[in-house]
């Protein structure tokens, strides 16, 4: 049996005939061009080389997922020049900048699955599989995901795992609420370049990459949020700075709590997390099938709302976001849980890291303003706590403690919530009380 390797020229030929005549033509062509003889109805030793193929070939992804996330943590693209790694990813492995950053978030929960990553590298399920296993399965769920998608196709596995989210077992019933709405788009170039260049400034002013619905979401909210609540106005005190931003019409059955949302000229069910960040920032009309409705009453008052905006300086809270627009107040420790609307137990946060905190993928705890911690799902801190580190320095200077409130509070009035730690510093110590200083006896 003779193993075949063709070389590009014999591609050409193979594709060149391939739509018009039989296997048997086609090879008996490439052996006319190399002059040597192929059996092709050697199929068993094809299949077993196409296996094997894709054997090597899902091991090579899983030493790839090891290796772009210790060159990413090494920065390697900034020794090479690149601007980002992104960029070094394309250039190098010849990815999309969408296919780079979806091979790094599949490298990143690889991390965290061992049992997948194992299953990968021994060719017991594809890649393909693995990326779309890597959006719902946990180190708990993952060997009973793997039972069900192996011996699958892609088209089986993607109908068994849509509507599923993080954490369900192939057991749970779906959720249709959760299953993707595709909105096909045709856009002209024009058009196009407008959405990448919005895409890109959406993500440099929230800190992090937004998948579409994400990105869909962030321009919607910014057309529907109240008029003149732009950020000169807000920042101006205008009235619409006093407003809660959740405009959209939520209702709550009182027998189920089953929630549901009008929009344009449809009724779809909306998942519970998404009913309780509404209710933290919301006008509540009461019942609405009555003849004498009830007087609209707002989640926090009026008065609190419009103070804790200016305490935050009409911004997102988290550190590292920048974003100005779509605002809503958030309680820390929910009202479910019994939080109240004190000012300390409010922070402001854009409609995107408020989302995420209701979908469990950030948490917020500590008092408001200057004793927050922000933690990614897993423990994982979110951003160097500064002013933590700010208060722990000047207790080590010898500063009394109510000194060091006082002066951390008047440096948060000078510098950014994501300024750097010397700024904070700097700032503080000028607002420290100067030691007294003691004459030689």
């Amino acid at each position: 049996m003779i193993q075949v390797k063709l070389t590009d020229e014999e591609w050409d030929v193979f594709e060149g005939q391939s739509v018009h005549v039989d296997a048997h033509e086609v090879v008996s062509s490439i052996e006319r061009a190399r002059g040597a003889r192929v059996d092709v109805d050697d199929w068993q030793s094809i299949d077993r080389q196409l296996r094997s193929l894709a054997q090597r070939r899902a091991a090579l992804d899983v030493e790839e997922a090891r290796l772009l996330l210790i060159a990413r943590r090494l920065d390697v693209h900034v020794p090479l020049g690149y601007g980002t790694f992104v960029e070094y990813v394309e250039r190098v492995l010849g990815y999309r900048p969408r296919t780079a950053q979806e091979r790094l978030r599949v490298a990143e929960r690889l991390e965290e699955l061992p049992a997948t990553r194992a299953a990968l590298a021994a060719g017991e399920v594809s890649y393909s599989a693995v990326r779309e296993l890597t959006r719902v399965a946990t180190p708990d769920t993952e060997e009973a995901w793997l039972a069900e998608v192996r011996g699958r196709t892609m088209r089986e596995i993607e109908h068994t795992l849509a509507g599923r989210a993080e954490g369900d077992h192939p057991g749970d019933p779906a959720d249709p609420d959760l299953e993707p709405r595709r909105l096909p788009l045709e856009l002209t170039p024009e058009a196009y370049a407008l959405w990448l260049e919005a895409r890109r400034q959406l993500e440099d002013e929230l800190g992090e990459r937004l998948d579409d619905s994400a990105v869909i979401t962030a321009m919607a909210r910014r057309v529907l949020e109240p008029a003149g609540a732009s950020a000169e106005s807000v920042k101006s005190a205008a009235p619409a700075a006093s407003r809660p931003p959740y405009q959209i019409a939520i209702t709550l059955c009182p027998r189920c709590d089953r929630a549901t949302q009008a929009a344009g000229g449809d009724v779809l069910d909306v998942r519970p997390e998404t009913v309780e960040l509404a209710c933290c920032d919301a006008v509540h009309l009461g019942p609405v099938d009555g003849e004498r409705p009830d007087a609209p009453t707002l989640t926090i008052p009026t008065r609190t709302r419009t103070a804790v905006l200016a305490r935050d300086r009409h911004r997102c809270a988290v550190p590292g976001c920048r974003s100005t627009r779509g605002l809503e107040l958030h309680h820390i420790q929910w009202r479910s849980r019994g939080g109240d609307h004190r000012a300390r137990n409010l922070t402001c946060l854009c409609s995107h890291h408020h989302a995420a905190v209701h979908h469990g993928h950030l948490r917020v705890s500590g008092e408001a303003p200057h004793a927050l911690r922000f933690e990614r799902a897993g423990d994982t801190p979110y951003a160097t706590d500064v002013v933590a580190e700010v208060r722990t320095a000047l207790r080590g200077l010898g500063f009394r403690a109510a000194d060091i409130t006082r002066a951390v509070e008047q440096a948060g009035v000078h510098v950014g919530a994501d300024a750097p730690l010397d700024a904070w510093l700097h700032a503080a110590l000028r607002a420290c009380p100067r030691p007294a200083t003691s004459s030689p006896g």
